[in-house]
């Protein structure tokens, strides 16, 4: 959750027209149990600049305040435009990556990795090695790259761990 105990954090960067919006605590999904085991995390992007954005497993990063970096569990799901046969995905900045099981509802509403393009938006969940209960914060670091590669912006969320 965000600092003011809020489950929804938002980032915007005018000069590139990305827009993040990240939602904790918001999995309802089979297994009902997987945000117990997992670090579970909504998002959705919207690209309102005008060149295609990259979404890419390999460019997010969440590390906790002990610098322990906890590791995106990828899905393998992609998107590609109308027409285009989709060719898969690049991994991004890292390959340090890996795969969970896609049973129930995981991959159907994982975020899919492609390239965004200008005017378009996509959502779905993210999910990482969990945040251990010796954590009581971490940092969501987003590292946005055109479709080329070219590094455009990094945003970032503060979050912090609800224990029950």
């Amino acid at each position: 959750m965000a600092a003011d105990g809020s489950r929804r954090l938002s980032a915007v960067d005018p000069s590139s027209g990305i827009s993040v919006v990240v939602t904790t605590g918001a999995w309802q999904g089979d297994p009902f149990y997987l945000d117990q085991e997992t670090t579970v995390l909504h998002v959705l992007v919207a690209n309102l600049g005008s060149a295609p954005i990259r979404l890419a497993p390999g460019d997010l990063d969440l590390v906790d305040e002990r610098g322990f970096r906890h590791q995106l569990l990828d899905t393998g799901g992609t998107f590609a435009l109308t027409g285009q046969q989709g060719r898969g995905y690049e991994a991004g900045r890292s390959d340090d990556f890996s795969r969970i099981s896609v049973y129930g509802d995981i991959a159907r509403s994982a975020l899919p990795w492609g390239v965004l393009q200008p005017g378009t938006n996509m959502r779905g969940y993210v999910y990482f090695k969990r945040v251990d209960d010796r954590a009581n914060a971490v940092r969501l670091l987003w590292h946005f790259h055109r479709a080329d590669g070219a590094p455009v912006v990094d945003l970032s969320f503060d979050l912090y761990v609800a224990r029950s």
